[in-house]
């Protein structure tokens, strides 16, 4: 396993650029956004500018050698796709590109995103139906690419555990699983007993970890709470908050999962912009240990 972080934790953290907040946390692994132009944020671009092209062989070369030269190494991409938008083809050709871009810069996965149009009216089957043949299209139209396409337990449908799971049992190819994110159950209102038995459901089809966390008082932990409540007040640093991670970490790693944990830290706005990055230092330090840990064998001893 290994630590990498999204680009606009960075950029939320007051670094000038990637490149300088990848130096200061000392990291390589980086998350980055691809828009709809399929641009991403530049190494050494202010606040995410300028935007770099990765649409064709040439351009995702050139970018990768440029991150490569900070030190970075882009190890996934992401989308806020809609499966169901008015356009559906446009929306499974932009991740299909994605997809063959990702294995040009050498990233491992390619996060979608599960929210769609129509999730709060239409029947789960055909919900599920929409989403599933779009993902089978997209690796049918992409055999031999060996990047992983993860669906994130996200929003309001991507958190429903039975959507989910009715997905992933739909598309059974190995190329396609979860970006699972504990915190993103506990933010939908399961009790915290609850997230670690989904973190065990979903753990063998997980290609892909996002990692924040979530303080809720004690009386609440174990609650069924309305989906997103209270998120903004008790939002937490990944070491602070109630969701153990060193839990999450050993589940995952006796599902065989040896991939990245990438911070995903959404409680940097409570914090003021010294504390922001001294509260990333602290969960890079976090996660290392976890990872030191696993690579100890730590896991593997009963």
């Amino acid at each position: 396993m290994y630590i990498g972080i999204r680009d606009v934790c960075l950029f939320q953290a007051g670094y000038d650029n990637i490149a300088e907040g990848m130096e200061d946390l000392n990291l390589a692994a980086i998350e980055l956004a691809v828009d709809r132009n399929m641009c991403i944020a530049a190494a050494d671009g202010s606040l995410g500018r300028p935007r770099l092209s990765i649409a064709n062989k040439l351009a995702a070369i050139e970018v990768s050698e440029a991150y490569a030269r900070q030190g970075i190494q882009i190890k996934s991409l992401l989308l806020a796709n809609n499966f169901n938008a008015p356009n559906r083809a446009a929306e499974i050709q932009w991740a299909q590109k994605v997809l063959e871009a990702a294995e040009i810069v050498g990233a491992d996965v390619v996060r979608i995103d599960a929210a769609m149009t129509g999730q709060k009216r239409l029947p789960a089957s055909q919900r599920v139906e929409i989403f599933a043949s779009a993902v089978e299209e997209i690796l049918e139209q992409t055999p031999d690419n060996t990047v992983a396409l993860a669906v994130e337990n996200h929003g309001l449908q991507g958190n429903n555990a039975q959507w989910l799971a009715s997905v992933l049992q739909r598309v059974r190819d190995e190329r396609f699983g979860l970006t699972l994110d504990a915190a993103n159950f506990y933010w939908a209102g399961y009790p915290l007993s609850r997230v670690y038995e989904l973190v065990e459901q979903f753990a063998p089809r997980t290609r892909h970890v996002h990692c924040k966390n979530i303080d809720y008082p004690l009386r609440y932990r174990e609650r069924r709470r309305p989906l997103g409540w209270a998120y903004g007040q008790y939002v937490a640093p990944i070491h602070q908050g109630n969701i153990d991670h060193s839990k999450v970490v050993r589940i995952l790693a006796e599902a065989g999962y040896r991939d990245g944990l990438y911070i995903e830290d959404e409680s940097l706005a409570k914090f003021s912009p010294p504390q922001r990055r001294r509260s990333l230092r602290q969960q890079v330090e976090y996660l290392a240990e976890l990872v030191a840990e696993f690579v100890a064998g730590h896991y593997w001893m009963s």
